[in-house]
């Protein structure tokens, strides 16, 4: 009985409450009411106006953009940060710094490396130079130690204008000057006289037994080759010069040191 009166009670207090359903928030909820004017009234003192006819809003939104929408403040190096840079760019610089030394450094040895290598290629030549002038001059010896002695084997003679006076071939010498004038003065040449050339030539006429030229050296030029080719012509137009002397049979080879004079006023020259 007691259980069907607390049933009871429960019952009647759970059908007392009422059930309400939430009402929307006003505050949450808020009406847009769009005023909409005939096309043909104008809108007089108006603060915006968007298309004339308020049917847009960009010139309103464009107006009401909020003054907070800044460019963004540039950020701000702190001192540690400039303190690195600084320290960075010492370093960048004292490494260009000791670059440069390198390379100088390394030029330099280069340079002293080159000019070592310069002089000894120097040295070497004047050592090579000097060796060779030495060898020059010992084969020159050589050379005038065997002439002598083949000179003397051969009975060479030499002998020039003073000796010839004197001398066993004196004979036979002046023989060979008179027929070497005779030619040359008759083959003068005609470019000497036109150009009236004067000189002295110097030549070593070299005959065999027989009178016959065995060479013709020129030892001193007279400075013009016309002068030069003359003299030596002389001598090829007079030779052969005949045998040697009976005087001269010791004699295997006569060398004759004579001088031409060319004497452009009388057009002739001389043995002398």
């Amino acid at each position: 009985m007691l259980a069907v009166m607390l049933a009871l009670i429960t019952h009647v207090i759970f059908l007392s409450i009422q059930f309400v359903m939430p009402h929307q928030n006003d505050a949450a909820q808020q009406e847009i009411a769009v005023t909409v004017r005939p096309a043909s009234v104008p809108i007089e003192h108006a603060d915006f106006v968007a298309q004339n006819d308020q049917q847009g809003s960009g010139q309103f939104r464009q107006k009401h953009r909020m003054s907070s929408q800044l460019a963004p403040a540039p950020e701000t190096q702190t001192a540690s940060d400039q303190q690195l840079e600084q320290l960075q760019s010492l370093q960048q610089q004292r490494e260009l710094k000791f670059q440069e030394k390198v390379l100088m450094t390394v030029l330099s040895w280069q340079k002293q490396s080159e000019d070592q290598q310069h002089k000894k290629e120097i040295q070497d030549l004047q050592s090579q130079y000097q060796a060779k002038a030495a060898m020059i001059a010992s084969l020159e010896a050589q050379y005038m130690q065997r002439e002598h002695e083949f000179s003397h084997q051969q009975k060479i003679k030499t002998v020039d204008g003073i000796q010839a006076k004197r001398d066993a071939s004196a004979a036979y010498l002046n023989k060979f000057r008179e027929k070497v004038e005779l030619y040359g003065n008759r083959y003068y040449p005609e470019a000497a006289k036109q150009q009236k050339l004067s000189g002295n030539v110097r030549l070593m006429v070299i005959l065999n037994t027989e009178g016959g030229i065995r060479a013709i050296h020129l030892l001193q030029t007279s400075g013009s080759t016309i002068l030069d080719e003359a003299a030596k012509a002389s001598v090829r137009r007079g030779a052969p010069f005949g045998r040697f002397d009976a005087s001269m049979n010791d004699i295997s080879e006569l060398r004759i040191i004579r001088t031409w004079r060319f004497d452009p006023a009388e057009a002739e020259f001389e043995v002398k």
